[in-house]
């Protein structure tokens, strides 16, 4: 296991290599279907639920800030939408941090709502700017369901280990 201090210096590039792999898995599942579904994979939500364990407000903040600058730059080329959506996830992370973590049920009902808030979030933002036009049924069918069944299995495979991972920090700051 990573010390405290290593893993502050490491979680940005985590941070941004999981940010790629979600691009990729999720190009993958969409050929997978072949189109007719997109399940997108966030595990780099998910990361995030289980660092809020063990760093500071602060530090992820300002992490998840560049991050989204990097996604909007790469991804849809319009700096602000998800530059603003995954600090916003975060600083909610954190304001219901007591919430969340109570147990294991409560982390992946938190991970479902988060996700959903989040994809709900940049959609919204997208066709006020007219970045996008999609309707509701295909949007709630073809998009949000296979992305939470996704994110419910990742979560399934995924959460012992992150916790393993995240748990030497949870009582120390950055």
């Amino acid at each position: 296991m990573l010390k405290k201090e290593k893993m502050t210096i490491y979680l940005p590039i985590l941070l941004f290599l999981l940010m790629l792999i979600d691009g990729h898995f999720t190009r993958m599942m969409i050929r997978w279907s072949s189109g007719d579904y997109m399940a997108s994979a966030h595990l780099l939500i998910l990361v995030l639920l289980f660092c809020s364990l063990s760093f500071s407000k602060r530090y992820l903040l300002i992490t998840t800030l560049v991050l989204g600058i990097i996604f909007d730059s790469y991804y849809i080329g319009v700096i602000g939408i998800y530059a603003v959506a995954l600090p916003l996830l975060v600083f909610i992370m954190y304001g219901m941090k007591s919430v969340i973590h109570v147990n294991i049920f409560t982390e992946f009902f938190s991970l479902i709502i988060f996700i959903t808030g989040y994809e709900l979030f940049t959609l919204i933002v997208q066709m006020v700017f007219k970045l996008a036009s999609v309707d509701s049924t295909y949007f709630i069918t073809k998009y949000l369901g296979p992305t939470l069944l996704l994110n419910m299995v990742l979560f399934a495979l995924l959460v012992f280990p992150l916790k393993k991972l995240f748990k030497e920090g949870r009582d120390r700051s950055v």
